[in-house]
């Protein structure tokens, strides 16, 4: 079990720091940093009307978020930390720690910027928590399962990008919006310091540092799960092929995001309502259209 969470551990904090640099590379000057913003760690804060729980304990729940999240990825076979039955509703649990972590720091440092911020984050959770939810439920009727290692496997044949291309694009967009990159990192603007990251400093800094890339790393390697078959690859190991598709998937969804304007609130909560719901509704349509006429993996 130590040696397990130690393992977990390490891949985490070996995937945020590849996916930082990763980052920086897309990162043009002049433009919106977010997550990416520098975290200045050598410095600390005494910000006068803080909660001396709340604000601590925001980047704690968030990186704790995003490590439990990691125990139910596969790397390869046997590697993963636990094949729960339920591992994609797990992950969809979990991982919202994060949104939790940055609602109590931002609502913990009492700052005009940090409580807008904390606002704008929540409002951001209500945007793409259906459309996501969506492009995950097309994945999981066609697996007929829950497990992450099930999903791999109903991919032996075929990826499920192939079957289900409008829900890896709606995957795509939403996962853009969970991990607050570009266009969608309104909560980290430089219009109000930064949020979260523009009231913080040594060793809160390097744990927001790890969570918020952490939680890119773990939207990427999700959605190489779901989409694009894991670890599943000739002549390669499974562990190399998943990172060849995690890091590749993680420089589409920087690239694209990169090209369009970073949006407001009331823009994403538009785009949610207006497009992204209705196309995942038509993405489950076609997929159960699809089982219907006996196309996608066979029953078990």
């Amino acid at each position: 079990m130590i040696a397990t969470a130690l393992a977990i551990l390490a891949a985490l904090g070996v995937g945020a720091a590849l996916t930082w640099v990763l980052e920086r590379l897309f990162w043009q000057p002049g433009s919106e940093p977010g997550p990416a913003h520098i975290a200045e760690i050598g410095r600390n804060l005494d910000i006068v009307n803080s909660d001396r729980w709340l604000l601590p304990a925001g980047p704690v729940v968030a990186l704790a978020g995003v490590a439990l999240a990691m125990v139910v990825v596969p790397f390869g076979p046997g590697l993963i930390g636990r094949d729960l039955r339920i591992g994609v509703f797990y992950v969809i649990v979990v991982i919202d720690f994060v949104v939790l972590g940055l609602a109590l720091a931002g609502w913990g440092t009492d700052t005009p910027d940090a409580v807008e911020a904390c606002y704008r984050i929540i409002a951001q959770l209500v945007a793409y928590v259906v459309p996501l939810g969506l492009a995950y439920v097309g994945v999981i009727m066609m697996a007929r399962s829950l497990s992450t290692v099930a999903i791999v496997e109903a991919q032996n044949g075929l990826w499920f990008v192939v079957l289900q291309p409008i829900g890896f694009v709606l995957y795509l967009v939403t996962g853009l919006m969970q991990s607050y990159r570009a266009p969608f990192l309104e909560p980290f603007a430089v219009s109000i310091g930064g949020g979260v990251l523009g009231a913080c400093g040594g060793w809160s800094a390097l744990l927001w540092r790890i969570a918020l890339a952490g939680v890119l790393f773990l939207v990427a390697a999700i959605g190489a799960v779901l989409y694009l078959g894991g670890p599943n690859g000739p002549v390669l190991p499974g562990w190399v092929w998943m990172i060849i598709k995690t890091y590749g998937l993680m420089a589409l969804m920087l690239g694209l995001g990169r090209t369009v304007r970073p949006l407001s609130t009331a823009s994403m909560l538009a785009l949610s309502w207006k497009i992204l719901i209705p196309l995942g509704l038509l993405n489950v349509l076609l997929v159960g259209g699809f089982i219907l006429l006996g196309i996608g993996p066979s029953r078990p």
